[in-house]
Parts: C-alpha cells; structure tokens; sequence
C-alpha cells in the first residue's frame, strides 16, 4: 500500500510545494501587485470601445477553464481525489459562466445581448460568476485530503454527476440574471454603475478574501494549493480593477480586470501542462530503463546457460573419474581415501551446481512467466475484445445466428485461454513476489491456498513489513509453496498456521497443520521426494530444516535460515 501512495506523489495536487515553487508563485503575487499599482489610480481614465476585444477575452477565459476543469477531472480518474472534482466543477461553471455573460454582453450580438437579457444581466452574471468560483474553492480547500481518498464504485458517474451540476448551477444563475431580471436590484445605468453595485461588489469581493485567507491557512500542502493562491490573488485585483476602481465599461479599469482574470484562468492550467509534460517525459525514461534492463537479463541468462552447459560437462567428466576410482578401491585402501576426498569434492560442486541451477531456473520462469503473463495473455484478452466487437456488430442480423454462436463460442475459448494462460504463469512464477516483494507473495500463496482447498489458513509475519534479498526471498516463498501444496495433497487438516519471523540474524518459517500427520522414520515412497525437496531448498540457503510429526497429531514444518551467515558467503 505504501509504494501505490509513493506512486501517487508526481502530480501537482499531491506534491508539496518547495522552495523553487514557492519562490515562483511569490514572484508571480509580486508582479501582480505592482501592476495593480501602478494601474489603480488610472482606473477610471476612459478609453475606446473595441467590441472585439468582449469576446476574444471570453473566449480565451472559457477555453482555458475547460482545458483545465478537464485535466482536473483526467487525474481525478488516477487520484480518486473528490477535492479534485470539486475544482474541475469550479472551472466548468466558470467556463459556462463566461460564455453566457458573453452572449448576454449588450451591444456584443443585439442590443441589449441574447438570452433575453436586460440591462442588469451581464452585471449580475458577472457578479455570481465571480462569487460561485471562490465558493468551489472553499469547498476544495474544506474537502478530505487526497490521501485519505478511496476508490469510487464508478468514477465516471462521480465526474458526470459534477458536470452535470456545475452546468446546472451555470443554467439557474443565468435564468436568475434574465428571467428573474425585474426583480433584481440594479448594478448598472447603461455602461455606468449603479447605487447597489457597491454591496454586492463588496460580498463578491469579500468571498474571494475568505476563499484567499483559507487557502493561506492551509499553508500550500500541495503545489496547486500554492497556484490556487496566486489565482484568487489575481481574481481579487480583477474585481477591484473592473468593478470597485473604475466607473463604466470600456475604461482601464474595465479592460485590465478583465485581463488579471484571463491569467488567472491560464496560472493552473499551465502549470498543469508542464506537469503532463514532466509525466510524460518520466514515462519515456521507465520505459528505456525497463529495456535496458531486459537486454541485461537477456544477457545474463545466456551466460548462465553457458555456465550451466560447462558445469553438465564437469560433472560428467568427474563422474568418470569417480567411476574409476571406485574400481581401484578395491585394490588398495591409499586410493580409496584418495577416492573419498574427490568424492566429497565433486558433491560440494553438484550442490554448486543445483544452486546455480535452481537460480538459472528461477531467472528462466519469472522471464517466461512475465512474457505469458504480458504478451500472450494481453494477445488473448485484445482478441477477446474484438471477439465481443464482432458479436456486437451482427447482433441486428437475424441471418447471422450462426455466427454469433460462433463468435460466443470463440468468446468462451479465448476466456479459458486468458485464465489458462495466467495460471500458468502464475504456476511458473507469481509475479507478485517480483513486483511487491515476500510479504505480499506469502500472502497471495496463503490466500491462494485456502480458496483452493477450503482449508483455512492464519499468517503471521513478525515484523509485518519483512523482506528479504534473493536467493533468499525465493527460497522462503518455494519451501513454503511446496509444504502447502504437501498439506493440500497428503494432510487431510482442517487448519493451517503459517508464520513468518525475522530475528537479527535469521529468518524462520513454520508451517503447522492439524492434518493425518505420518511417521518421519519411515522410508519415503519410491516416487515421493516432497521433503527431500524442502531439505534440498533449505540446504542451498544454508538453513535448517525440521519436522515433527507423528500420526494422528498433524505435523509441524519450521526452516531457519541464518541471514549473517548467508551475507558472509556473498560477501565471500
């Protein structure tokens, strides 16, 4: 769980703000203000009415809210993030709001503006557009933190839902600014202001302070917390410059608040873009990391075959020698102490020889499971897919019957082939103890084996976040794989308790069922080499092996495995 939250940790809403980012957005307040200004005391200073200049602005403003409002609701898919919702409805409603105060602008396309606009519309559609996005961003900075966030069970309605309200919300305040127009106070008297203009520019103005002050409260917990900042900085000059300082539209005032608030809709979105582009160029440095290291174990499991072919051919030629050697022991007693010590030798090698087997076999079924598990199955689960087109395509075909059984039929053999496929590789080797380690691989196998067999099974891990380096890892997850798959074939138990310890210095592993439990004197069956296999596993690792059993009593399995040992012998 811990690696899946660091994973999360690249995004501007989770990462938190350094001194490069803090340092930006102070410059970007500090220019800001000084243009604020040097601006405020020319506010009113009147100048020509460039109608064109209404709906570029607006035009630009709603295209950036969209872009942004959809990059939030893109992460809110990755993060499950309800906060990041909340913004994306935000700029959604700030976007809806700019194209209707655009169309209700007079003089812009009739008049006195479209929608059945009056002379107050615009006035009051800029007024609830300027107050809702401070209400989104309160809401944002009161919601749950992104860490605390789960999975929806459909995000996609989530995001929906959001959409849909924030639409909503845009369509009653504009039905409020027009069809409720006779009974709202005026704000304007042609292009100049009107008596009730103050209060409500002074409750709009107030709720982007509160929306300012709680995000500086917060203390920027996360880079967009910081930009969100800079944002409301610049939409509290907007409103000052376009409707506390100036008069009427189309004097400075007018023209300059209405550009602080287009670079305010641009601060998140751009920043945004630069965060894709990072993620991206991350992307592209993972995937030349993960073929260099591919071409790596290429390289290196052909110098194991390689190895694993020369040391075929010493144990052959020893063989030979011992061969021969057994034939002069009988001669004289000199050659055979000469004979025993090459003997002793040439199994100190073949244990050499199964270790470095064993680990050239591992390497060899995680490669092999890997390619089954992300080429051959992904191969089937695409054909599935266009098996499912297929059928879909001649569903309205009644003379196609034949082949719709056809294509379920196929759909069918391509399902068991995906589940045969990952068995397999899961057989070969679960990927799970690659990618996440023992503690998740033990739990799997434990897990695995109780719906298996229906035979309920505890695990204990002493302490919980145990891990260990290879060969050792997979030396633990084998023997303890192998004595489940004992217990489900012989045991007959109706409990199983596995427990995992570390000490400092050693490893230890029991295995306990309450199962038949048999006699450990006895000899084993000619085809039976499970604990001879368990014992063989734990003497590559230099571990002990116990058993103590006896019939009718269930058995107990425990492996200790020395860890200062085993690092002096890679240090060696």
């Amino acid at each position: 769980m811990s690696e899946s939250a660091d994973e999360t940790r690249i995004f501007l809403s989770t990462l938190r703000p350094g001194r490069r980012e803090r340092q930006l957005a102070l410059g970007a307040v500090a220019v800001s203000v000084i243009v604020f200004a040097v601006l405020a005391p020319f506010a009113k200073w009147s100048l020509p009415m460039v109608w064109a200049f209404v709906p570029i602005y607006q035009s630009a403003l709603a295209v950036c809210d969209l872009l942004t409002a959809a990059l939030f609701i893109g992460q809110y898919h990755i993060l499950f993030s309800r906060p990041l919702l909340i913004l994306a409805g935000g700029y959604l409603l700030s976007a809806c709001m700019a194209i209707a105060h655009t169309l209700s602008f007079p003089g812009l396309f009739s008049p006195t503006g479209l929608l059945g606009s009056g002379p107050q519309t615009t006035a009051w559609l800029y007024m609830m557009w300027h107050g809702a996005f401070p209400l989104a961003v309160i809401a944002y900075a009161r919601a749950r933190p992104i860490a605390e966030c789960v999975r929806p069970a459909s995000p996609w309605r989530n995001a929906a839902i959001c959409i849909a309200l924030a639409v909503s919300l845009s369509c009653l305040m504009t039905a409020i600014a027009t069809v409720g127009h006779p009974w709202l106070p005026p704000l304007m008297r042609g292009s100049h202001e009107a008596g009730w203009i103050r209060p409500v520019v002074s409750i709009v103005w107030l709720l982007n302070f509160v929306a300012l002050a709680i995000l500086i409260a917060r203390r920027a917990r996360t880079i967009l917390d910081l930009w969100l900042i800079v944002v409301l900085c610049a939409w509290v000059f907007d409103i000052a410059l376009s409707a506390v300082l100036n008069h009427a539209r189309f004097d400075l005032g007018f023209y300059a608040g209405r550009i602080y608030g287009l670079i305010a809709s641009s601060f998140v979105l751009v920043a945004m873009t630069f965060d894709n582009i990072q993620l991206y160029a991350r992307v592209v440095q993972a995937l030349g990391r993960e073929r260099a290291e591919r071409q790596l174990v290429q390289h290196r499991t052909m110098e194991l075959n390689e190895a694993k072919a020369l040391l075929e051919q010493r144990v052959q030629a020893r063989t030979a020698a011992l061969a021969e050697s057994n034939r002069d022991l009988l001669r004289e007693v000199t050659e055979r102490q000469r004979t025993q010590a090459a003997l002793v030798l040439s199994q100190k090698e073949l244990r050499e020889v199964a270790a470095m087997s064993s680990s050239a076999r591992e390497q060899e079924m995680r490669r092999i499971s890997r390619e089954l598990h992300d080429e051959l199955a992904q191969t089937l689960a695409t054909l599935r897919i266009e098996t499912d087109w297929l059928r879909e395509a001649t569903a309205g075909a009644p003379e196609d019957a034949a082949t719709r059984s056809r294509l379920a039929a196929m759909r069918a053999l391509l399902d068991e082939a995906v589940a045969s496929t990952r068995r397999i590789a899961s057989d070969l080797r679960p990927l799970v103890l690659d990618d996440l380690g023992l503690v998740a691989a033990v739990q799997w196998l434990v897990q695995n084996f109780t719906q298996r067999t229906g035979v309920p099974c505890n695990l204990t891990l002493d302490p919980p976040d145990i891990e260990l380096t290879e060969p050792y890892a997979t030396a633990t997850f084998r023997i303890l794989q192998e004595s489940l798959t004992n217990v489900a074939r012989h045991a007959h138990a109706t409990h199983v308790e596995v427990g995992v310890a570390r000490a400092h210095d050693r490893v230890v592993l029991t295995i306990r069922d309450d199962g038949v439990g048999f006699d450990p004197a006895r000899p084993r069956k000619a085809a039976s080499f499970g604990l001879a296999g368990l014992r063989e596993r734990a003497y590559l690792v230099d571990g002990e092996l116990r058993i103590d059993s006896a019939p009718g009593r269930g058995t107990t399995i425990e492996v200790r495995i020395p860890l200062q040992a085993a690092q002096e012998r890679e240090l060696s």
